[in-house]
């Protein structure tokens, strides 16, 4: 013995079906990967200093093995860090393109090694070494 399902509910469940995998789809092809936030975090990081806001570059550096209330107290001196990080990047003709040119994991996976390739408005470049980590699922700049 079958059971047939009237057309019109065999269509809502189609469409809901058609839909909840379309949003699935969407979820996954607009979810960044690990690398793809990394990429992300390092040309916002290195943006805001060739623009002077360390107010919204600040909150993009961490430490894994500092507290949060000595990573408070030691903001003066990384505002003077990123000064001279500003100082450099201007007396090169600003900021033209940073690019990531070499990932390593580290074998525990807390954090990522970076090798930055920096070019300048001047022509020259320079290759930074930089880490990541995640602190509650956002990457951040390791001090």
């Amino acid at each position: 013995m079958s059971v047939s399902v009237p057309v019109s509910r065999r269509r809502c469940l189609l469409a809901g079906v058609a839909v909840f995998s379309a949003l699935n789809l969407a979820a996954c092809a607009t979810a960044p990967t690990e690398a793809e936030s990394q990429d992300a975090l390092i040309q916002r990081f290195y943006r805001l200093v060739a623009d002077g806001d360390f107010d919204r570059c600040i909150p993009l550096v961490g430490a894994r093995n500092i507290s949060k209330e000595a990573l408070a107290g030691f903001e003066d001196k990384l505002r003077r860090m990123l000064a001279g990080a500003k100082a450099k990047i201007d007396s090169k003709g600003g900021l033209q393109q940073v690019e990531i040119v070499e990932r390593v994991p580290s074998e525990d996976g807390q954090f990522t090694k970076l090798r930055v390739l920096v070019r300048y408005g001047d022509g020259n470049t320079r290759r930074e070494r930089m880490n990541v980590f995640q602190e509650d699922g956002v990457w951040k700049v390791l001090l």
